[in-house]
């Protein structure tokens, strides 16, 4: 911080240097001007008999060196004075400069939980603010990703296992039947590769994107057109809101997917509407085993799964964990109720666009 102690010195004496010469510049003219008034005062006393040598001696006449000692002497003096009442100012805005650098340098570092105190309600605690808000913010994101990757590698293991060992198989057998079967087998833990890399790269691509290319999106004809690959049956009002449209559809397809896997027998059960509160919803219900209560929040966590019957229903455990995602990024939130006579309904909600239709009055209708 020595330089900076320098720079504001240094502004600080060029400010000052540079008011002592117009002072100077202004004390000779004035004090010219003012000899040449007395000397013509004297004169016109004197009724001009007086030699102009003998006039009084005139403070525009004291020696230059004289007069700059004085001007250099009061300049040193306020320069003193500035100096030391601009000292404490000068070190506080120093001190919290020092404490925001060595916060940035540690976090740089690789210190993510580092924060830095913010102090007053100047500009410099303002920056504080915004380092702190940007450090929690990055270090969301490299949290989210560290987890996200250690889930996902330890999910691909499964896959991989299976797909090593059919491909072992394959080679040791001739049979057509068995080899068919290792084929079919092979097959399923590539599509589970696949689909497992896939909604990875997106989880990961949600995190780090902030803002959508938002348009208006009729929500009843986006659930339709996606209810319509599964065979579900769909109800509701046509209601829009703001949002993306690849996204809100892959959230949809993986509510219906999840229902359909749970409950293969029977169609899910999709309904669009408007709440009370103004925000559009859908729901998807299916007649499965359902979800116990302390798990409903828990099954939107990353690779989380149901013990038990969860791992022979398939998927790979980021289906909802990304229905969340992009509830949120959308402004709204998903969450999972039980269905009446049995089963889950999850109810995807989001911010309407357009306004809720108005009550027809007697008065209007009558006419």
């Amino acid at each position: 911080m020595r330089r900076l102690y320098l720079r504001i010195y240094a502004v600080v004496l060029s400010v000052l240097l540079a008011f002592a010469a117009l002072a100077v510049g202004v004390f000779q003219y004035h004090a010219q001007a003012q000899s040449e008034q007395e000397q013509a005062a004297w004169l016109d006393l004197t009724g001009g008999w007086v030699d102009p040598a003998l006039a009084p001696f005139a403070e525009a006449d004291a020696p230059l060196g004289q007069r700059l000692w004085w001007v250099a002497a009061s300049l040193a003096a306020l320069l003193a004075l500035v100096g030391l009442a601009s000292y404490p100012l000068v070190r506080s805005l120093t001190r919290r400069l020092e404490l925001l650098r060595t916060g940035v340098q540690a976090f740089g570092d690789g210190a993510l939980q580092r924060r830095v105190a913010v102090q007053g309600h100047d500009e410099v605690a303002a920056l504080a603010a915004s380092f702190n808000a940007a450090a929690a913010r990055i270090e969301a994101l490299v949290r989210a990703q560290q987890r996200l990757l250690a889930n996902a590698s330890h999910e691909l293991r499964s896959p991989l296992a299976r797909l090593k060992l059919a491909l072992e198989l394959l080679d040791a057998t001739e049979e057509a039947e068995t080899r068919a079967r290792h084929r079919a087998e092979i097959q399923r833990s590539l599509a589970e590769l696949d689909a497992l890399v896939d909604e990875v790269l997106l989880a990961a691509r949600l995190e780090t994107t902030p803002n959508l290319a938002r348009q208006p999106q009729e929500l009843l004809a986006l659930v339709a057109e996606e209810a319509a690959w599964f065979d579900a049956e769909v109800s509701g009002a046509p209601v829009t809101v703001q949002g993306d449209e690849r996204l809100l559809r892959r959230a949809v397809r993986n509510l219906l997917d999840n229902a359909r896997r749970y409950a293969p027998e029977q169609p899910p059960q999709v309904r669009v509407q408007r709440s009370v509160a103004g925000q559009a919803q859908v729901w998807v219900c299916d007649r499965g085993p359902g979800v116990p209560a302390d798990a409903r929040e828990r099954i939107f966590e990353p690779f989380f799964r149901l013990p038990g019957h969860a791992e022979a229903r398939g998927g790979v455990g980021l289906g909802l964990a990304l229905v969340r995602q992009i509830a949120q990024l959308h402004g709204g939130h998903v969450h999972c109720e039980e269905h009446r006579g049995g089963g889950s309904c999850f109810v995807l909600s989001l911010p309407a666009d357009d306004p809720p239709p108005q009550p027809i009055s007697r008065a209007n209708a009558s006419r």
